[in-house]
């Protein structure tokens, strides 16, 4: 029987870039999650509530470079952080990703992480001490002495007490406080060592990494696809090629149904020979077709249902799919046929686009999670004990990858005690293939290997999408806005979702853009929660509101505005007030502390009392302080480190997360 890489198979470009995988305790250093961050004090503040004094920045590269700014004096404003005097002073200079707890400084001055060797990037201490949280989410205080300091061995040559102490975002690794562990310090150096492949080298699955791991494709691939596409008529003999392409298409942004002149989704759906490679043509054909919910007209060669039968007949008794009916099965197609197959489990709840059409055409949901039970069951009784997997004879990675992708596919969880045996877990026993160059082997002790580097990022990809309760690897929100890559990796699937369900719109519609960094005004947010809070703010004399009695009228809200009849509502409903009595300020910016009082209001929060113990309590007003705690209890806007930033500054691409939390705790129909 062929080996699963055959499915992967491409031209390689020339050996890999030489790089050492990160280690975990890089993570400490550069993952993009909250951590435990060392205690801030507060800014001193005026009458006025504006900061007063200066605060001391200066920032050391490596010994080629010396000190790209020596120690500065600058003017400390109200809520500054290390990173924000950092982005003040040297404006153009600072890269950085992600945004609050989960920003990461990248880059400053043209010097990168790991420019100088694996373990290199960038570290900042306050007085003497390497905090471990996020750079924007330490406060400064007058008098503080910033320093960000470049590292070549995590932290050890600049001082920090021990290895991945500080950084300037932080997280812990190894689930030791009973956390999912993270990889994105590995996914983003599996990144970089993509990235430094010639754009039209890359293979369709090394682009569809780089698309789903948070970060863009390089425009040049597209191009480059686009003229293959072209040369090929946009017709492939093996339907495997053409579902490759599709889901990169999908993962780079771009359109897979007019893509260089051709209906590519078409294609996966009339194909007349799906089924020549066994079962990888509809185990493909599902995962292309669902990564943009595509829609498949009735009269398809392959409608959705045909696809869903078409696997289920394919199962063996022990619960394995195999390659070809009759044949024993084994975990790479099991695993494949797992993350296809996912979905339709629950269609009935709200699965893949199109799946209660497919299942209702054959096999209930019921039929395809029992299928999945198996499936499960079989990879977990053929695991090694080591953790790892074989195909036929051989130890592999790539098998060990599509197991990860299938199961969180699934909903279960790799590291879960399923799949973790006497010799180890499923990724620790991926993560023993990465080798000192910086990819991943196919076999044990083996050489870095393009396909298994692919595979394994992926996998990585898939986990942490999983941790982090984001869409699976092959959901795929579509790259509509000309800001896109404006939007963070951790809020990009929320902001589609968001804007789909016209929670948010766009900030202007030609060229369509989200603003996803601007901060949201009173008056969006006011109309956010509004279409989120539904009948509730019909029933605003019911219990939980503070209904206003009389007209409310604001100089500054016209009925000519779009707001006008969003914030007349909520205004009448108790949930905003304005900053004065003929005032509401439609256009100023929301500050953290505002939103929780207007969630708590909409949707009848129980006021708490108790709660977090906040240690920026004293920023918070009392009569805030119960909404407060509410929706931190509720999971809906939380803190860092004990600290709420009352006064912060909410981004339209963190309004977006909230208000899917909001949707998906489904307040709206709460008594």
């Amino acid at each position: 029987m062929p080996n699963v890489r055959s499915l992967f198979q491409h031209t390689l470009s020339p050996s890999l870039r030489s790089y050492r995988a990160w280690p975990l305790a890089l993570m400490l250093i550069v993952a993009l999650a909250v951590c435990l961050a060392a205690p801030a004090a507060a800014a001193v503040t005026d009458a006025n509530g504006a900061a007063t004094g200066t605060v001391t920045l200066s920032v050391v590269g490596d010994a080629q470079r010396g000190t790209l700014l020596p120690a500065t004096q600058v003017e400390l404003r109200n809520g500054d952080t290390a990173y924000s005097v950092l982005e003040r002073t040297l404006p153009g200079k600072v890269k950085s990703s992600g945004s609050g707890e989960t920003l990461y400084v990248s880059s400053i001055d043209g010097l990168s992480e790991l420019d100088l060797g694996p373990k290199s990037g960038w570290m900042y201490e306050v007085g003497g001490l390497y905090p471990a949280g996020s750079a924007s989410m330490y406060r400064l205080k007058p008098g503080d002495s910033v320093v960000w300091r470049y590292t070549l061995d995590l932290g050890a040559d600049v001082g920090a007490p021990n290895s991945g102490s500080g950084g300037n975002a932080g997280v812990k690794p190894d689930g030791g406080d009973g956390s999912s562990p993270s990889y994105k310090a590995d996914v983003a150096a599996l990144r970089k060592l993509l990235l430094a492949k010639p754009a039209a080298g890359l293979s369709e699955w090394e682009a569809f990494a780089l698309g789903r791991s948070g970060g863009g494709v390089p425009d040049a691939y597209l191009a480059e696809l686009a003229a293959q596409v072209k040369a090929a008529g946009g017709a492939y003999r093996k339907a495997t090629d053409l579902e490759r392409i599709v889901l990169a298409v999908r993962a780079a942004g771009a359109d897979p149904r007019a893509f260089a002149g051709y209906d590519l989704v078409a294609a996966v759906y009339n194909h007349a020979k799906l089924t020549l490679q066994g079962a990888n043509g509809p185990i493909f054909a599902l995962l292309a077709l669902d990564s943009g919910g595509y829609d498949v007209p009735v009269g398809a060669v392959w409608t959705r249902a045909k696809l869903v039968d078409w696997l289920l007949a394919l199962q063996n008794a022990d619960g394995s799919f195999p390659l070809a009916a009759g044949e024993a099965g084994n975990a790479d197609i099991t695993a494949m046929a797992l993350a296809a197959l996912a979905p339709y489990a629950n269609a009935a709840e709200g699965g893949a686009a199109g799946a209660g059409a497919a299942v209702q055409g054959g096999n209930s949901s019921a039929a395809v999670a029992a299928a999945i039970g198996r499936a499960v069951a079989y990879l977990s009784s053929v695991q090694l004990t080591d953790g790892g997997f074989k195909l036929e004879r051989d130890e592999n990675s790539e098998t060990a990858a599509q197991v990860v992708i299938g199961l969180t596919a699934a909903g279960r969880d790799p590291a879960g005690a399923d799949f973790v045996k006497a010799g180890g877990g499923l990724l620790e026993a991926l993560l023993a293939y990465r080798t000192a160059e910086g990819g991943f082997a196919h076999t044990p002790g083996g050489a870095s290997d393009a396909i298994a580097t692919e595979q394994a990022m992926l996998a990585l990809v898939a986990y942490d999408r999983y941790a982090d309760g984001a869409p699976g690897l092959y959901r795929i929100a579509a790259e509509r806005f000309a800001d896109e890559r404006q939007i963070a990796g951790w809020a990009s699937d929320a902001v589609h979702q968001a804007y789909t369900a016209k929670l948010l719109s766009g900030t202007s519609a030609s060229p369509l853009r989200f603003e996803p960094k601007r901060g949201i005004t009173r008056a969006e947010f006011a109309a956010l929660l509004v279409r989120l809070a539904g009948d509730r703010l019909s029933a605003a004399q019911g219990p939980g509101f503070a209904g206003m009695t009389g007209e409310v009228s604001f100089a500054d809200v016209q009925p000519s505005a779009w707001y006008y009849g969003a914030v007349m509502q909520a205004a009448r409903a108790g949930i905003v007030n304005g900053v004065s009595a003929t005032a509401f300020k439609p256009g100023d910016p929301i500050t953290r502390e505002q939103m929780a009082v207007m969630i708590g209001r909409a949707f009848g929060l129980s006021e708490s009392q108790s709660g977090t113990a906040w240690r920026d309590a004293s920023s918070i007003r009392a009569a805030s302080l119960p909404y407060v705690n509410a929706v931190a209890n509720k999971g809906i806007l939380l803190g860092a480190a004990g600290v709420f930033d009352p006064s912060g500054t909410v981004t339209r691409e963190m309004a977006a997360v909230t208000a899917l939390r909001l949707k998906n705790l489904n307040l709206a129909s709460s008594k």
